[in-house]
């Protein structure tokens, strides 16, 4: 395999890695609206993330079509078996030296872990968030934080000693 046949691979990683440092970025804004009060702000970083999730998706799955093309399937294994075929046949990701299509396929890995690891916790704090809700919600329906209101068929499980507000 030519050198010049991994160049179209090498630029849509870039361009992978472009939207991805830019999923970061909307991610931490994301976290940062999550602790604030700001409705329009939330709704607006959840936004951009998900117009960046999907312009990642749509890259990774021409890369995929991209590897498909050079007789490579999609997974990371796969990956490192082209960088081994055409780059080093040594090729090992704690590798210290790397050549072009491996420094930008670690970038990459690395910068989807990062996002990996940022979008759960902000997921984390939309499930703190919810259970402050739910606690909130108990209380003024029932007088405790901890009782369910409703049971898993829906039904009323705590309606004797509800207070007022929780029969309205």
């Amino acid at each position: 395999m030519a050198r010049t046949d991994l160049v179209p691979l090498e630029s849509l990683l870039d361009r992978q890695i472009a939207v991805g440092t830019s999923l970061l970025a909307a991610l931490e804004s994301e976290r940062g609206t999550l602790t604030g009060f700001d409705l329009a702000a939330l709704e607006e970083s959840t936004a951009t993330k998900e117009r960046l999730v999907g312009e990642f998706d749509a890259l990774d799955a021409q890369r995929r079509t991209l590897m498909a093309g050079l007789g490579y399937g999609p997974a990371r294994a796969d990956m490192l078996e082209l960088i081994r075929a055409t780059e080093d046949p040594g090729y090992r990701e704690d590798a210290r030296q790397a050549g072009p299509l491996a420094s930008r396929w670690r970038r990459l890995v690395a910068l989807a872990e990062r996002c990996r690891d940022a979008n759960e916790r902000n997921g984390l704090i939309v499930s703190m968030h919810r259970r402050r809700v739910t606690k909130t919600l108990n209380v003024l329906r029932t007088g405790h934080a901890d009782e369910l209101t409703y049971g898993r068929a829906g039904t009323a499980a705590a309606a004797y000693g509800a207070r007022a507000l929780g029969r309205v």
